[in-house]
């Protein structure tokens, strides 16, 4: 879900790879699915969950950049990397105007981020988020397997200055087969090439997952992006972060993919919406131990209000200490 190399738009932006480098979403791993159908229960069972704001005149530390909106699991595609295509819808969705107000609200946000499952599923939903951030100085991208990336809907948003990350696995049309579990090919290259002849170059790129299966199919992505000019960038296979049926690379080091080393690429950084509207440091919060509770709901309190609470900064700093596997996860890097 990723990118590099391109011409900068205007205004002046951060070189293309360190932008690129520092977006970063965390798929939901293990039991995803159960975990957002429960989320609304586990939150109205503790009603008297108090999230105390930080003294006055303290200095606001989260000041996050990289915002993420995951519309839902749903996803038109069955592919075998991942089991978010096995649920059908999310109750409760938060409205979309609300989305809009978070994105605005937060004045330290440069990158935005729609992710699935696959978001164009709600093409109406994703065209009113992007037309209420117009104008605002924020880059938006949205993650997509480009089945319903068709002509009309670019062209509709060709005047909103969208990027998007086109997930490419493999160009072998058998292997496409097993890996998309869909016959999808033709119809996502003719997209892509739509796509490519109507965006600027900066606006398109493509991401692919490698896993022992996929050695051989990302090389040859990488080669094809290469000989057109398209970024082309690389996320390693986490089965605790997809939760298919791939198996995760044994020698790390031989390719250029993110290290175990260092601390979570979300800390400090990263802010997602959920489905329902639960607003979390990460879409893995839950998993790192005292932090299961979201920092607020989109609707009940304002964005900047949750992130100067003392419970948002209690979870950040377990997350700078944080040692999960899906801190190495980047889409759109």
């Amino acid at each position: 879900m990723r990118f590099q190399g391109h011409p900068r738009p205007a205004p002046p932006r951060e070189p293309s790879r360190a932008r690129h480098r520092a977006l970063g979403v965390t798929i939901l791993g293990a039991d995803q699915a159960a975990h957002l159908r429960s989320l609304q229960l586990r939150l109205d069972a503790a009603p008297d969950h108090k999230v105390r704001s930080r003294p006055e005149g303290e200095t606001l530390s989260f000041a996050p950049t990289h915002l993420f909106y995951l519309t839902s699991l749903h996803c038109n595609e069955r592919c075998t990397k991942c089991s978010h295509w096995k649920v059908r819808e999310h109750p409760g969705m938060v409205a979309a105007d609300l989305v809009v107000q978070a994105v605005r609200s937060v004045a330290s946000a440069r990158e935005f981020c729609i992710v699935g499952g696959e978001p164009i599923v709600y093409r109406d939903r994703v065209l009113t988020i992007l037309r209420g951030l117009a104008g605002v100085a924020v880059r938006t991208t949205i993650v997509t397997n480009g089945v319903l990336c068709t002509p009309r809907f670019i062209d509709e948003v060709r005047s909103l200055d969208v990027h998007f990350v086109f997930s490419i696995d493999t160009l072998n049309r058998e292997r496409w087969q097993w890996v998309r579990g869909t016959d999808s090919m033709d119809v996502v290259l003719g997209h892509l090439d739509h796509v490519r002849k109507t965006l600027r170059p900066e606006q398109v790129s493509i991401q692919s997952v490698l896993a022992e299966e996929t050695r051989e199919d990302v090389a040859g992505v990488g080669r094809w992006c290469a000989e057109r000019g398209i970024y082309h960038s690389v996320q390693r296979y986490v089965r605790g972060g997809f939760d298919g049926s791939w198996t995760p690379i044994a020698d790390e080091a031989a390719v250029s993919v993110a290290s175990n080393d260092g601390p979570c690429m979300a800390a400090d950084r990263n802010l997602s919406i959920m489905p329902d509207g639960s607003v979390f440091t990460c879409f893995q919060q839950t998993l790192i131990p005292e932090c299961a509770m979201p920092i607020g709901r989109l609707g009940e309190r304002p964005v900047p209000e949750m992130l100067a609470s003392a419970y948002a900064d209690a979870v950040l700093r377990r997350m700078r200490r944080c040692e999960l596997p899906c801190k190495v996860l980047r889409c759109n890097q």
